[in-house]
């Protein structure tokens, strides 16, 4: 025990060297179609094949020629899209009407009365300046995310965020 107490022992471990991250801020509008991009992947990649459960018709032969293919209501619905300044009141109203919905859900909630009361202040307000800073994006953001956001609102009837 002469050497080996925790007083006078000399072997020090080595400390792993800590990574260093990097944080970036995006760009305004190209953060804006990144979040699309990634909403959409995110939704096609949870959406799953359910014509196989339960017997539903999976293994069903396919009626019609290899060469012609029905075309689904919702690619019909693309290609009839409004224009640009529709599109853009249009989702302005859901928007405005998303903050509504959310400004009464804030008044609902009453003063501290029950536990977790101010986080969920904290996330209905977090969720109301995330619809207004899209709102103001969506006036300088260009014909293509516009009518991207166009076809998961109001097409898919995704919800906003």
């Amino acid at each position: 025990m002469a050497g080996n107490t925790p007083d006078t022992h000399s072997e020090i471990a080595p400390l792993a060297p800590k990574p260093v991250l990097t944080v970036m801020q995006p760009e305004k509008i190209g953060s804006l179609l990144d979040t699309l991009n990634l909403i959409d992947q995110m939704s096609e990649r949870i959406v799953e094949d359910k014509s196989g459960d339960m017997g539903g018709g999976g293994g069903q032969a396919q009626t019609g020629t290899a060469g012609t293919r029905a075309i689904s209501p919702r690619d019909q619905a693309i290609a009839a899209l409004p224009g640009e300044q529709v599109m853009q009141t249009k989702l302005a109203e859901v928007i405005r009407a998303e903050v509504g919905s959310l400004r009464k859900q804030i008044r609902s909630i009453p003063g501290s009365s029950h536990p977790g009361a101010a986080y969920k202040l904290n996330k209905l307000y977090s969720r109301i300046r995330l619809l207004n800073r899209l709102l103001a994006n969506l006036f300088e953001s260009s014909v293509d995310v516009i009518r991207r956001l166009f076809i998961r609102v109001f097409i898919d009837e995704q919800p906003i965020l």
